[in-house]
């Protein structure tokens, strides 16, 4: 049986969509495939593995790799996200064993880590830097240069991502049913998340938030909208982007003081819709980071996070 090789595979799973590339040393892109979410908390171990699977025979496909040709690999990343606590990492751990037994890919060096800290790590070299993803959720990873790494935030949508596109939309969406009650101000945002919908009314809203068509990316998409209104005068809207400012600083903040990096030099990356689509809170995070952090270098590139993580796989031994 003819055996394909390949310098690295490198798979970035998300909870919207899961990217898997066969690289060369150089970097270069053989094969790329794509498929559904692979963060487990969001589909589950087996629609995990099946979106792992669907995409890495995308990637094969798309390198010309012939069914039943067997595959070789000297190095192996799996950056997922939902690899959060000790649990997380044996289970999945567990379904990446299962992808790899179940499509016979031979691997010299595998390694499985959150998808965040890989792509920080790919990013900076090991060099110190932290890492911002401010999109539907929110999250930051920091690295102090000597292998000691910092987590800040990333507990989801129900209990953080604080700053992040969903908890601006939650908080649009409060606004809207306060003001329905007489208990908060006017504000645009009541047409404008109504028009959104296409909803009639805000019992149309407050019913849909309780319905079986509600869903985080929906709400996270209303970012946009209170983006929106604040452009157009309402003031709702910019406490809530203020607010939002507020707790991604105190994600970074904290991420900074745990690495104990104030004094040093690092590399701050932004990734995310809401820290590169919004004006405004980038440019007040941008601002008040460089106070309190004066050899801080801001890198704002718009470069996808599986650039990052083929960084981090080639530098594997």
């Amino acid at each position: 049986m003819n055996k394909s090789s390949f310098e690295l595979l490198a798979v970035d799973g998300g909870g919207t969509k899961t990217r898997a590339v066969l690289v060369d040393a150089e970097a270069n892109i053989l094969g790329e495939g794509k498929a559904g979410p692979s963060n487990y908390h969001v589909v589950g171990t087996v629609g995990a593995k099946e979106a792992l699977v669907e995409a890495i025979l995308a990637a094969f496909k798309d390198a010309g790799i012939e069914d039943g040709q067997s595959v070789k690999v000297k190095k192996a990343v799996f950056a997922l996200a939902g690899i959060d606590t000790s649990n997380d990492e044996i289970e999945v751990a567990g379904v990446v064993q299962q992808v790899v037994k179940e499509m016979s890919i031979e691997i010299d060096s595998l390694l499985v880590e959150n998808d965040c800290l890989s792509a920080l790590l790919g990013a900076t070299q090991n060099k110190a830097g932290i890492l911002l993803i401010a999109g539907t959720g929110s999250i930051v990873f920091a690295h102090d240069g000597k292998n000691r790494i910092i987590r800040s935030g990333g507990w989801g949508h129900r209990v953080g991502d604080e700053g992040s596109g969903y908890w601006i939309g939650k908080q649009a969406i409060q606004s809207v049913l306060k003001m329905q009650d007489g208990r908060g101000e006017e504000t645009l945002l009541s047409k404008l998340i109504l028009e959104k919908f296409n909803f009639n009314n805000i019992e149309d809203l407050y019913n849909w938030t309780y319905s079986d068509s509600y869903s985080v990316d929906d709400v996270g998409a209303l970012a946009a909208v209170v983006d929106e209104a604040y452009r157009l005068g309402d003031g709702v809207s910019k406490c809530i982007l203020d607010a939002a400012v507020d707790e991604l600083l105190l994600l970074v903040e904290t991420a900074i003081e745990k690495a104990d990096i104030q004094e040093d030099e690092f590399d701050l990356i932004f990734q995310g819709g809401v820290i590169h689509n919004n004006h405004y809170i980038k440019s007040q995070v941008l601002e008040r980071i460089q106070q309190s952090a004066r050899k801080v270098n801001i890198i704002t590139t718009t470069e996808e996070p599986i650039c990052n993580i083929i960084k981090r796989g080639l530098k594997l031994i």
